[in-house]
C-alpha cells in the first residue's frame, strides 16, 4: 500500500508571524482589560490588536494547505486520521482552559454550565452569536471557529485541486469582497457584529488556502522580492500606520471587522511574503521553536493572567506601568509553559499513541 507521508518543508517565516500575532493579541488584551497597560505611541494600534485574528485564520488556512496539499483526503481512513490529528492539537488544552475557567472565574450557575456543556464540548458555541460574553466564550470562540474550519478543510482541499488558476482568483476576489463589504451592512442596519461569526472566519481561512494554492503555481508570487525582510517590514509598517491613522481619525474604533479594509490585504501580503522567508532572526534556535510550540497555550493562558495581575499589584502596591507589563508577560509565559509541559504535551503524546497507532 502506498504511504501517504510526505516531506513537509518548514515555513519558518510563518512561525515568526504566528509569534508576532500571539504577542500582539497579548498586548491588546493587556491594554483593554483591567490592567490597562500603556504602550505609548503604539496605543492606537494596540487598541485594535484584535484584527490579528484575521491574520490567524489566513495563516491557519495557508499552513494547513501547505501541509496537506500532497496528501489525499478522499478515503474515510485518511479523513479520520486527519481529523484525529487536528483534534489532538486543539482539544486537550481547550478543555483544560474551559474547566479551569468554569471552576475559578465563571459567573454562570451550575445549571447554566450544564446547559452549555454539550455546545461547548462540541466546540460549536461560535454559531450562537450571543454566547460571546457568556462564560469563556469571549476567547474560545476562536477555537470553535477553527474547529469548524478544520471540519470543512478536507472537502475544500479536494475541490481546490480541481480548480484552474483563473477560478481560484475569481473565488479569492469574491471572498475578499464579502469580507470587506459585510461590516458596512452591520453598521448600516445596526445589527450584531460579525467578529466571532464562523462563516466570515471560514472565509478568511479559505483565503489562506487560496493564497497557498496560488503560490504553489510558479506563475503566481514567484518574484524573489516576496521573501525580502525589507518588504515584510514595509508591509507591517503600512498595517501599523493604516490602523493608527484610522483610530486617530475616530473612524470605526472597536469595529475590528471594519478594519479588514487595511488588515485583510496586508495580512494576505504578509503571509505570502513571510512564507517565502528561508531565514528569520533566531529561527534555528530551540528557544524560537519552543515559543512557536507554546503559542496556543500562551493565547489561552491570558484568561487567568489579568485577575492574577490585579491581585499581585494590590499586594505590592504597584502602580508602575512597566512593572505591570513585565508581571503580565511573565505570568502568561509561566502559565503557558506549565500548561504545555504538564498537560498539553503529555496528553497529546498519549492520544497519538492510542489513536494514531496505524
Amino acid at each position: 500500500m502506498k504511504s501517504n507521508k510526505q516531506s513537509i518543508s518548514r515555513l519558518v517565516g510563518l512561525d515568526l508571524f504566528r509569534v508576532i500575532a500571539v504577542l500582539t493579541v497579548f498586548l491588546f488584551h493587556s491594554h483593554i482589560h483591567v490592567t490597562k497597560c500603556d504602550y505609548g505611541f503604539l496605543n492606537d494600534y494596540v487598541n485594535m490588536g484584535a484584527i490579528y485574528m484575521t491574520g490567524f485564520f489566513i495563516l491557519s488556512g495557508f499552513v494547513l494547505f501547505h501541509t496537506y496539499k500532497n496528501i489525499s483526503l478522499t478515503s474515510i481512513v485518511d479523513i479520520k486520521k486527519y481529523y484525529l490529528k487536528r483534534l489532538i492539537v486543539i482539544l486537550p488544552l481547550y478543555f483544560l482552559t474551559a474547566i479551569f475557567y468554569i471552576l475559578f472565574l465563571g459567573k454562570e450557575t451550575w445549571s447554566q454550565d450544564l446547559l452549555l456543556f454539550p455546545i461547548e464540548t462540541l466546540g460549536i458555541q461560535s454559531v450562537f452569536n450571543s454566547l460571546f460574553n457568556i462564560s469563556h466564550n469571549g476567547g474560545t470562540w476562536f477555537v470553535s471557529c477553527i474547529l469548524i474550519c478544520y471540519l470543512l478543510y478536507p472537502f475544500i482541499q479536494e475541490i481546490m485541486k480541481q480548480l484552474k488558476r483563473k477560478d481560484k482568483i475569481i473565488i479569492l476576489c469574491v471572498c475578499i469582497f464579502i469580507l470587506l463589504y459585510s461590516p458596512f451592512i452591520v453598521r448600516g442596519f445596526k445589527i450584531s457584529n460579525i467578529y466571532s461569526n464562523p462563516f466570515f472566519r471560514c472565509l478568511e481561512f479559505f483565503i489562506g488556502i487560496l493564497l497557498c494554492s496560488l503560490k504553489e503555481d510558479e506563475k503566481c508570487f514567484s518574484s524573489k522580492l516576496w521573501g525580502n525582510p525589507i518588504l515584510v517590514l514595509l508591509e507591517f509598517a503600512v498595517l501599523i500606520a493604516g490602523v493608527t491613522l484610522g483610530v486617530r481619525s475616530g473612524k470605526g474604533v472597536g469595529d475590528y471587522m471594519l478594519y479588514n479594509l487595511i488588515a485583510l490585504p496586508m495580512f494576505s501580503l504578509i503571509t505570502i511574503s513571510m512564507s517565502s522567508m528561508n531565514k528569520v532572526p533566531l529561527g534555528d534556535t530551540k528557544i524560537f521553536s519552543y515559543l512557536v510550540k507554546i503559542s496556543y497555550a500562551f493565547f489561552l493562558a491570558q484568561y487567568f493572567v489579568w485577575p492574577l495581575v490585579m491581585k499581585i499589584n494590590g499586594l505590592i502596591n504597584n502602580t508602575n506601568n512597566i512593572l505591570t507589563i513585565m508581571i503580565c508577560f511573565t505570568l502568561c509565559l509561566v502559565i503557558s509553559i506549565l500548561g504545555h509541559e504538564l498537560f498539553e504535551k503529555p496528553i497529546q503524546s498519549l492520544m497519538r499513541k492510542k489513536l494514531l497507532k496505524a
